[in-house]
Order: structure tokens, then C-alpha cells, then sequence
């Protein structure tokens, strides 16, 4: 009885096991086909790999007026970089990315008139910088729509810069704006090195190869090249105030010696036009472009589905590259068109 009754028990168990293979199979299709929906929708959201990327729209916010001409204030917020290609979906319009595309749905929209950059940034990189000024001059050349700039708390180095194409720059008295002018920052671990008995060896294939390494001594030289570097920048910077201002070069010159300017002395320097906020900027611009009544639009990123996600994916930032963030410090050897107190 005992040999039946165990090889019946085991003939039970034998058979459960083709259910529960087919269970796990099942599943894991299941799970597959859950994985590729969600790449279709990311692939779909952001072009994918074949296709060109669906154009990015930016929502509607009300802001004041009535009437079917509208004038689109685009905020320009915070620190000005390139977009993080890893997100999909809108990118902020402090980027040159998300600014070109905000200006490219104010130029496809026939009812607006104008736009106002809505301006409250240190500045930042220098390439970002020249690429959003351009957007801006390609805007005005293409659509006639005229721009006018509405400096927050700060609108300065970089954010001057970009604010240089504008027909109309308005300030608050208080707004902190100047330090027209380049840094470039490098790090020097070389005691620090000595200290904990780190060494380093290089092999290079020129002189200047390793040219900013932070374990050593900057060279002649070196400091030379860098500087070069910067006084480019720097002229670039001092053609587009002259040329956007109407101010003489060598004028320019005399005040861009990177202190920063309160709203009430960079107008009586010419770096500003007129004093007021957002509903004086939108005034101005309706005026500029003969709109009479017109409803004042904020332009606002609203995060997708695909922003969501990917944003969850993405790995999350340590303690210590936080850190960094908060404190507007970093460590990549750059030209910056940037205000940083204490730099």
C-alpha cells in the first residue's frame, strides 16, 4: 500500500509541474509585453530611433488682458545649460533647446503678437548663452514679432547676454544685473594630492595635452592659452551689448569689467531701458507690435507621462553631487558667462 500510495503522490506531484512551467512562461510573456508598451511609448514620446521627435508644446497659463492677440511670456528661470538629452518630452526653457521650441510655437501661433522673456538667471555657459541670443535674433528676423525682456531679482552675465537681443529691456530698480564678462574656473588638488600621498601619471601625446589638470601647477604657458579662451568669449560679449545697445565698444568696455549693476544704475548706463515688472514689460510689448487688447500667456512645461517615468529611471544624484548643485559650484572646465558670488 505504501509503494502505490507514494508513487500516486509522486505521479501528482510529477504532474503539477508542466501547470506551474506554463504559469512562469505565461507570466513572463506577460512581462515582456508590458516592457515593450512602455518602449513604445518612450520611443513614441521622443522620436525614437528612426523617427524626428514630435513637436514640443508648452501649455497656456493666463496671466492678465482679454482679447484674441496674446502676448507669450516665456520664463527663462534659473541657470542657463544645455538640456539633459535623457529626459524626453519639453525641455525647460532655460535651455537653448526648450527656448527655441517655446519660440517656435510663438512663431507658428498667429495670435501672438509679441512675446516677453520673463528673465531671472545667473547666466551659465557660454556656448548655451550665444545659442539661445541666436534663437532670439532668428526670431525677430523670421516672425518681425517683437521681444522684449523682463528682468526678475537677477538677469545677469549670461542672462544679460541673451537679454541683449530683446527690442525692450524693463528692470526693477533692484534687479541685479551686469557682471558682463567670462570665468573660467579651475581646480587645484595638487597639495591636497601631497598631503595623501595620491600621485598621478600622465602620458600625453603633447605639451599641452593635459592642459587644466588639477594635480599640478598651471604653466605659463598654459594660463596663456586659457586666457586667450576667454578674452574670445569676452569679445563676443562685448559685440552683442554693443550692437544689441547701441552702446560704443570701447563705452562697453569701461562697464563690463564684471561688477554687477543694481536696475537703477544699468539704466542710467544704458544697459536697461525703462523700470517695472511683468505688466509694464507686457504694456511695452503690446505696443511695440500694435496689438491694442491682448491676453497675457504664460508658457509652462507640464511634465508627460514619459518625463514621469524616465525621470524615475534615471539614476538619482549622490550626496555630495547635491551638494554641488545646491551651492551653484562646479567642476567642469568651461568658459561660463556667469554671476557666482564668491567665485
Amino acid at each position: 500500500m505504501e509503494p502505490a500510495g507514494g508513487d500516486g503522490g509522486g505521479r501528482r506531484r510529477r504532474r503539477r509541474w508542466p501547470w506551474v512551467l506554463g504559469g512562469l512562461v505565461a507570466l513572463g510573456l506577460i512581462g515582456l509585453a508590458v516592457v515593450s508598451v512602455v518602449l513604445l511609448v518612450v520611443l513614441g514620446s521622443t522620436g525614437g530611433v528612426a523617427g524626428g521627435a514630435a513637436p514640443v508644446v508648452y501649455e497656456e497659463e493666463y496671466v492678465s488682458g482679454e482679447g484674441s492677440n496674446k502676448v507669450a511670456v516665456i520664463p527663462v528661470q534659473g541657470a542657463i545649460a544645455s538640456a539633459d538629452s535623457s529626459l524626453g518630452g519639453a525641455q525647460p526653457t532655460v535651455t537653448p533647446e526648450g527656448l527655441a521650441d517655446a519660440l517656435a510655437q510663438a512663431a507658428d501661433d498667429t495670435g501672438v503678437r509679441a512675446v516677453v522673456l520673463e528673465v531671472n538667471s545667473p547666466g551659465g555657459g557660454v556656448t548655451a548663452s550665444d545659442e539661445m541670443h541666436q534663437s532670439i535674433v532668428d526670431f525677430k528676423k523670421n516672425t518681425e514679432k517683437p521681444v522684449v525682456v523682463s528682468m526678475g531679482d537677477t538677469a545677469a552675465s549670461g542672462g544679460y547676454y541673451i537679454s541683449t537681443a530683446a527690442d525692450e529691456i524693463v528692470a526693477n530698480e533692484t534687479t541685479l544685473t551686469g557682471s558682463l564678462g567670462v570665468i573660467f574656473q579651475l581646480n587645484n588638488f595638487e597639495e591636497l594630492a601631497d598631503k595623501y600621498g595620491y600621485k598621478q601619471v600622465v602620458i600625453k601625446s603633447g605639451e599641452f595635452k593635459d592642459i587644466g589638470n588639477a594635480f599640478r601647477q598651471i604653466t605659463p604657458e598654459e594660463r596663456e592659452i586659457f586666457q586667450s579662451l576667454v578674452d574670445e568669449s569676452y569679445a563676443e560679449f562685448v559685440d552683442v551689448i554693443s550692437s544689441g545697445r547701441g552702446i560704443p565698444e570701447d563705452r562697453v568696455r569701461e562697464i563690463a569689467d564684471g561688477r554687477i549693476y543694481s536696475g537703477q544704475r544699468a539704466k542710467k548706463l544704458g544697459l536697461v531701458d525703462s523700470f517695472g515688472g511683468l505688466d509694464e514689460a507686457s504694456a511695452e510689448a503690446r505696443e511695440l507690435a500694435n496689438a491694442g487688447q491682448a491676453t497675457v500667456v504664460r508658457y509652462i512645461q507640464a511634465p508627460t507621462f514619459t518625463d514621469t517615468l524616465l525621470s524615475g529611471l534615471s539614476p538619482q544624484p549622490t550626496e555630495a553631487e547635491r551638494l554641488v548643485e545646491e551651492s551653484g559650484l562646479t567642476l567642469e572646465p568651461k568658459p561660463y558667462y556667469l554671476y557666482l558670488p564668491g567665485a
